[in-house]
């Protein structure tokens, strides 16, 4: 396509990666010692996001406890805290009273629905209603009770992710994690339509699909996958194969609409991920050309979200020194920077080393670079928080604009310490890190 042809000339002209000092493996250890220290809440017995709004209160203080499976959930917390504890070579009793990755894991597959075949979206109800299904997501368009595919696809995925790290390292995962997993899977599959469209939204009282229209059922494709390399069943691989072909067809049309909630079926970012990582196993583990054709067709459409050149932010703290290369905005509806792209720099070096094309490799490594930077603003530049967090929204632009300092001076980030985006960076680090042990 004569766009993405566009966008590699403009890249080759005007690339300018960011700059970073610390290792992977500095920045993988404070981030996990960031969420024990700051983002565990005894009282709540839950990981919490965090807000402040310095100069005058710059103490992160946890304003809601995180009890959503998947996308901004828990599992993204747990894959890499299980990473971690094996590549960092943490002690067991590294976490003390705060949750470790099996824990969490262990705490998602007791969600598990039995009227519905799904995972309850919550481990624990966020209000007075007492519901395991309505989240935080509830506050945009989501207008009745019912599973999300986006929790339900992401929690699964980093499950049976982290069951095939395990895997092939030797290493025993808990038999029931895999159970419980293929239970939410088959229910998939029943529901599947004969198209590969996997739904959007599901009846939390009955195995039904609510809302056939969007994207997010994408991340299914992935679990499949894994699912067929854990238990050589080929009913997984059979469903992954309708499910790219559905799912291909909004990528290769550049309209992947409708994953996140809170942006209600825009064109969004977050979607493709999804294909990426499903396109990459497909491949690998079949090796059919088209999937590779599919994968590069994936990273091109990420590369129309990913900046491949410096901005110029006029306001703190991105004003100085902060390169906006390798940072992927979200959606149309909400066009800041955000950290989840770096979840699939894994597969884009694949896709260099597969296709001998090493555009792919330097739009992996400027997004390393770029999350490693932002790591490296706490806390001098962005005025809270320590070295181990980031934020969730970056402005590349000013009239993206709207925190404020306490002053009522424009802020270029934001003072809400969202846990997924450091833990989607945490991630990406113990992918990398996985990378180089094979190695």
């Amino acid at each position: 396509m004569a766009m993405h042809d566009i966008v590699r000339m403009e890249y080759t002209k005007l690339h300018s990666r960011a700059e970073y000092k610390k290792s992977l493996q500095e920045a993988g250890a404070a981030i996990i010692r960031s969420c024990i220290d700051l983002n565990w809440n005894n009282e709540w017995q839950a990981y919490t996001d965090m807000s402040c709004c310095p100069p005058q209160k710059p103490d992160l203080k946890a304003w809601r406890p995180v009890y959503e499976i998947g996308w901004t959930g828990i599992a993204e917390l747990a894959c890499p805290f299980i990473m971690g504890e094996k590549l960092l070579g943490l002690p067991k009793n590294y976490f003390e009273k705060a949750r470790n990755g099996w824990e969490l894991f262990d705490q998602i597959a007791d969600a598990f629905h039995e009227e519905s075949g799904l995972l309850n979206d919550l481990v624990a109800p966020v209000d007075e209603s007492g519901s395991l299904v309505n989240g935080w997501w509830i506050w945009y368009h989501i207008a009745e009770d019912c599973h999300c595919a986006y929790n339900n696809g992401k929690a699964v995925h980093e499950m049976l992710k982290t069951a095939e790290f395990l895997h092939n390292r030797g290493e025993a995962y808990p038999e029931h994690w895999l159970s419980v997993c293929l239970k939410v899977l088959d229910t998939i599959i029943a529901l599947q339509r004969e198209d590969g469209n996997y739904g959007y939204t599901y009846s939390h009282n009955e195995k039904k699909v609510l809302d056939w229209d969007g994207f997010a059922g994408c991340w299914f494709l992935p679990c499949m996958v894994y699912a067929y390399r854990l238990t050589g069943e080929e009913k997984y691989l059979d469903s992954a194969r309708k499910a790219e072909t559905f799912y291909s067809k909004y990528v290769l049309d550049l309209n992947c609409y409708g994953t996140p909630m809170d942006t209600w079926k825009a064109v969004d970012e977050e979607g493709n991920l999804a294909f990426v990582r499903g396109t990459r196993l497909l491949y690998e583990t079949t090796g059919e050309k088209k999937y590779l054709e599919h994968l590069e067709a994936g990273a091109c459409y990420e590369y129309l979200w990913r900046y491949g050149y410096a901005s110029r932010p006029e306001n703190d703290p991105l004003k100085d020194g902060w390169n906006s290369c390798g940072g992927s905005i979200t959606s149309i509806s909400n066009p800041h920077i955000h950290p989840m792209g770096v979840i699939i720099d894994g597969d884009l070096r694949y896709l260099a080393a597969a296709t001998g094309d090493e555009y792919h490799r330097m739009r992996a490594d400027d997004s390393t670079a770029w999350m490693m930077q932002n790591l490296e603003l706490y806390p001098e530049k962005s005025g809270y928080g320590q070295y181990g967090i980031t934020s969730e929204r970056f402005c590349p632009s000013d009239g993206l604009v709207t925190e404020r300092y306490s002053d009522g001076r424009p802020y270029s980030s934001w003072f809400s310490f969202n846990l997924w985006a450091t833990a989607n960076v945490l991630e990406a680090i113990m992918d990398l890190l996985a990378e180089e042990e094979k190695e």
